[in-house]
This record gives structure tokens, C-alpha cells and sequence, in this order.
């Protein structure tokens, strides 16, 4: 089984594949889908659109896990922008007829890190370390993964499979 994570952003959307075996996992991709400040946001989204339609159709993945946004009312511009992102993801992962899940951020540290108000560098290392993926560069495509590996320990918690 194949499990996509995608963090989604316009600046930066994290991406991150992993393989699932049993209780074996291992690191399929990863890496961030990045725009341009200068370009107009509709092309900014075009580009993320385009980039994950590739994504999928490359990784053939089983499921798909994004992050579940959220905005605070301080600054709603920013959950405006995110909000086109994610219903750009939702409609590349439709074409695909993939199943998606959303988690949230506190539900994914709390499956990787064992406390939901845990840190990105915790976070990062616990995927870095079940991974066995030495060093993950971008914390987009951690944060990705994490959701990707947090996916795989829900489904394998509904069935009673695969272990930490």
C-alpha cells in the first residue's frame, strides 16, 4: 500500500510518499511543491494543481492523508489562501478517485510523538527516525510524511494491524 501525505501551502506544499508492507514502511518520495511571491496567485495555484496531478500520477498511492486546516481569526487572508489551496488538492485528489483522510496537526504529533503540542523538530525526527530516512531537508515534506505515517497507523489501528 502506498500513502501520500500532502501539507498544503501556497508558498511551499509539502509532499511525502511512503510504502506499507506488513509492519515494514519505507520512504517512496518527498520533497515540497514551491511558487513564486511574484506570480499571481492563480497561477500559483495552477502550478500546485498541475504538480499534484503529476505527484498522483506518479506515486499511484492507495490512500491520500492531508492536513486538515485551520484558520485564526487574527489573520483571515491566510485561511482564505489556504482554503484555495486545499479545494485545489481536494479536486486533484477527485480526479483521481483516491480516498483522502484529514488530520489535524495535534492529531499527528499526538500518533508520532505520543503529546499533541508537540514540536516540528520532534515531529521531524520521529519520521527521520521510522523512516530510517537520514535527513529530511524541507519541513514541509517531513510534515508530510508525518501525515502519511499517521494515515498508516490509523488504518492499521481500525484493523488491528502493524506495529510502532
Amino acid at each position: 500500500m502506498i500513502i501520500l501525505g500532502i501539507d498544503p501551502g501556497l508558498s511551499a506544499t509539502g509532499f511525502g510518499g511512503i510504502a506499507c508492507g506488513g509492519t515494514s514502511l519505507s520512504l517512496v518520495t518527498c520533497g515540497s511543491i514551491r511558487t513564486s511571491p511574484r506570480d499571481h496567485i492563480s497561477r500559483r495555484l495552477h502550478q500546485i494543481y498541475t504538480d499534484v496531478q503529476s505527484l498522483i500520477r506518479s506515486t499511484r498511492p492507495d490512500l491520500i492523508a492531508v492536513e486538515k486546516a485551520f484558520s485564526l481569526m487574527r489573520y483571515p487572508r491566510a485561511g482564505i489562501v489556504l482554503g484555495s489551496v486545499l479545494g485545489i488538492i481536494y479536486l486533484s485528489v477527485f480526479d483521481h478517485n483516491v480516498p483522502m483522510i484529514e488530520l489535524t496537526p495535534r492529531e499527528v504529533k499526538n500518533a508520532l510523538a505520543g503529546y499533541g503540542g508537540a514540536g516540528k523538530y520532534q515531529v521531524k525526527s520521529t519520521v527521520q527516525r521510522l523512516l530510517n530516512a537520514g535527513t529530511i531537508a524541507s519541513s514541509h515534506a517531513s510534515d508530510a510524511l508525518a501525515l502519511a505515517l499517521t494515515a498508516y497507523y490509523r488504518s492499521n489501528r481500525k484493523t488491528g494491524r502493524g506495529a510502532r
